[in-house]
């Protein structure tokens, strides 16, 4: 491979991957362990999760084509702003009803990771179209997405454990509120490509 493949792969697995760290450390204020070993299971958990959907959903792009990646994104915006906008809502109104634990355990699951990674992905499945373009190997982009990705969301897992030593409610109420901007940015990522046309 060329030095600009490697560089065009860098700047890739950046791209597809910094939605991810985002999402890790919104979640990761969640999780009440200072363990250092919970935290890396959760961190492992989040990397399986969020690296198979940020891998499967431009692969599904590069198979699929535009023509049904279109009609996905059609009705994927909305879906993105409700689901994340509702669960930074909810994790808001929860730190202030102290059910953080319970909170949580729904949100650490390894299928609910899966759903929020899907979601945060749906706009890089437009991105996998344009793979066999850039001349570089299908196997050398999944691993260079996997393994960014992997290490943003450990970097992410250790940062919210700063955070969460501020008091008992930031850690929830920045959380929501990533997740909110994360909604809104997703979502209009998603929406404004359709009302230029």
């Amino acid at each position: 491979m060329s030095k600009v493949d490697y560089l065009t792969l860098i700047l890739l697995a950046l791209g597809l991957s910094f939605d991810d760290f985002g999402l890790a450390f919104a979640l990761s204020l969640l999780i009440p362990s200072e363990k250092l070993r919970e935290r890396m299971i959760h961190a492992g958990k989040m990397a399986i999760a969020f690296s198979a959907s940020t891998v499967m959903l431009p692969l599904l792009g590069w198979l699929l084509g535009l023509v049904i990646y279109k009609w996905i994104a059609s009705f994927s915006a909305w879906v993105v702003l409700i689901v994340f906008c509702g669960v930074g809502v909810w994790i808001i109104k929860e730190a202030f009803e102290d059910e953080q634990i319970k909170l949580a355990r729904n949100v650490s699951s390894f299928w609910a990771l899966m759903v929020f990674g899907t979601l945060g992905s749906f706009d890089e499945g437009a991105v996998g179209i344009g793979f066999p373009f850039l001349g570089t190997p299908i196997l050398w982009i999944i691993i260079a997405v996997v393994l960014t990705n992997t290490v943003l969301i450990y970097l992410a897992v250790f940062l919210s454990g700063w955070i969460k030593r501020l008091s008992k409610r930031i850690p929830s109420i920045l959380s929501g509120s990533i997740l909110i901007a994360l909604g809104i940015i997703e979502f209009l990522d998603l929406i404004l490509p359709n009302l230029k046309r």
